[in-house]
């Protein structure tokens, strides 16, 4: 039997194709930084500059979200990596994401942790690989049990 020769006539439909990421991070040079606070605060900065509404709006979505005052100057030193005493504190981060939108500020936080932040609507996915995997591993004890019953005969 010849080998099969390529088709070079038919173009590949899949030759520039990427497909979308699922987990949605900062490019790491956006967000570079040696210890995390530093990471936190750029990722805090790229946030607020890409997101839609500007640092007034963001800050009163955040005010009104959380029932306490958020401020741009606030925001400002939020993001500042000269001022490494004044981190953004959990509660407001989360304000933030739920302000801009932005998981890729869950993922800055998490950067240093075997965790990932991503859409809920990838869960029952996850799940059916995690529940194909135990099946995996049950119909492979059975198949070693059914082995040893029959070598025991």
């Amino acid at each position: 039997m010849s080998p099969r020769r390529r088709d070079t006539i038919t173009p590949d439909l899949f030759k520039d194709f990427t497909p979308p990421s699922v987990v949605e991070r900062f490019s790491p040079e956006r967000v570079r930084a040696v210890r995390a606070s530093a990471r936190i605060k750029r990722a805090v900065a790229e946030a607020i500059k890409d997101s839609k509404h500007g640092r007034d709006a963001i800050a009163h979505l955040m005010s009104e979200q959380l029932g306490e005052k958020v401020t741009v100057a606030l925001l400002d030193q939020y993001t500042s990596t000269a001022n490494e005493a004044h981190n953004i504190p959990a509660h407001r981060l989360v304000a933030l994401f739920s302000v801009t939108g932005d998981v890729r500020l869950i993922n800055a936080l998490l950067a240093d942790t075997d965790v990932i932040a991503i859409a809920a609507k990838y869960e029952p996915l996850i799940r059916r690989e995690m529940a194909k995997e135990a099946l995996d591993l049950l119909q492979r004890e059975i198949g070693a049990a059914d082995a040893e019953w029959k070598a025991g005969r």
